[in-house]
């Protein structure tokens, strides 16, 4: 690709031999091939095969510009809460389980924090439940913040036994009806949950 710098080169070939080959049988040299640049190069650019794993999770964070967008068409505070996870599971999904899993096993071994919070995100999410909540859409009244952190660490143990089950996990609906229990919808916003 033209103007595309070596960092971003490896990023973008070592996601197609992830998925093509899976995670742990694509090898620091098979990169290198692929990227026709020297084990020195890549650990010039890179401490591990591990830290493409994060630049994958920061990727999907950071690029929430098309959510915003989107989120400005919507009229519900509830279905903006909403779009959020789903735009966060529509990017997961196309890494798949097995790039996810290493995500997850990576960050468990090395505790290298990348699972946590991220800032404008959590500012976003914490405003739209507030609104919610004023709207009385959101009925549980407890510290937007808090209900936040609860639903992204759910989300989480969703997102783990997706990975564990190898994609054959209904992780989407059950998230969501949880969600919707746990932030107590109105009944008249509720498309997952049985009441």
């Amino acid at each position: 690709m033209k103007n595309e710098n070596t960092r971003d080169k490896i990023f973008r070939i070592a996601a197609d031999l992830f998925t093509k080959k899976g995670y742990k049988k694509t090898t620091v040299d098979d990169i290198c091939e692929a990227c026709n640049i020297s084990k020195r190069t890549f650990y010039y650019h890179l401490k591990s095969k591990s830290d493409i794993l994060f630049h994958y999770y920061d990727y999907i964070i950071d690029n929430i510009t098309p959510l915003l967008i989107q989120m400005l068409n919507k009229e519900s505070s509830w279905d903006k809460f909403m779009l959020i996870f789903e735009e966060l599971i529509n990017s997961i999904e196309k890494l798949g389980p097995d790039i996810n899993g290493q995500i997850l096993s990576v960050n468990l071994q090395n505790n290298e924090n990348f699972l946590d919070l991220r800032e404008n995100l959590t500012e976003i999410a914490v405003k739209t439940i507030r609104d919610g909540q004023e709207n009385k859409q959101i009925r549980n009244m407890n510290n937007p913040d808090e209900l936040y952190r609860s639903a992204a660490y759910m989300f989480t143990g969703y997102q783990y036994m997706w990975c564990v089950r190898e994609g054959d996990f209904p992780w989407r609906d059950l998230f969501f009806n949880s969600l919707e229990n746990i932030f107590d919808i109105d009944p008249d916003l509720r498309r997952y949950s049985d009441d």
